[in-house]
């Protein structure tokens, strides 16, 4: 009897967790950094961003700051530009404290180096001053992978918050 609850629950459960899977929250801790985290800070500062199909969209603005599906058939119809250069990441350098047994920690690094950017890897399961070194950039927690790119912390493996962060080191 309790299993088929159990099983029952977790159906109806299941039903709403693809929507917490796309939900990503920015704020600036108390040392200035910008974490990008899928839980918000306890003092709720931060912004809310929701996925969607053509980017990030702040969850707190109005209905009609999103493209509506007008918009959207448009710039499908508009021939995207081939021209586009592409960014350079060569001289930025991020910094990811990460463990062997970790494959979010992989694909971050793999990705970070596909794109182009230098990167400086801490293995805090082998080195305990780095781990004491990633507490205090993230405020406590130990969770892997956490990346540093120029001050904007990342907390887990997000290839766009990824990309948003080496895309703001490589402009200054």
């Amino acid at each position: 009897m309790k299993l088929s609850i159990s099983i029952t629950l977790i159906f109806i459960l299941s039903a709403f967790l693809p929507e917490a899977w796309g939900q990503i929250y920015q704020y600036t801790d108390k040392n200035g950094n910008i974490v990008f985290s899928d839980k918000p800070p306890a003092d709720s500062n931060a912004k809310e961003k929701r996925l969607k199909k053509d980017g990030v969209y702040w969850s707190n603005q109005g209905a009609s700051d999103y493209p509506s599906d007008k918009d959207s058939k448009e710039a499908a119809s508009t021939p995207a530009r081939e021209d586009k250069p592409k960014t350079d990441y060569g001289r930025v350098t991020a910094v990811m404290y990460m463990t062997d047994w970790c494959g979010y920690c992989k694909q971050a690094g793999q990705y970070i180096r596909s794109l182009g950017a230098g990167l400086t890897e801490y293995n805090i399961d082998r080195d305990q001053s780095k781990k004491d070194e990633m507490r205090k950039k993230s405020g406590g927690s130990t969770s892997v992978p956490l990346i540093d790119i120029d001050g904007t912390i990342i907390r887990g493996y997000s290839p766009m918050a990824i990309k948003a962060a080496l895309d703001r080191s490589a402009a200054r």
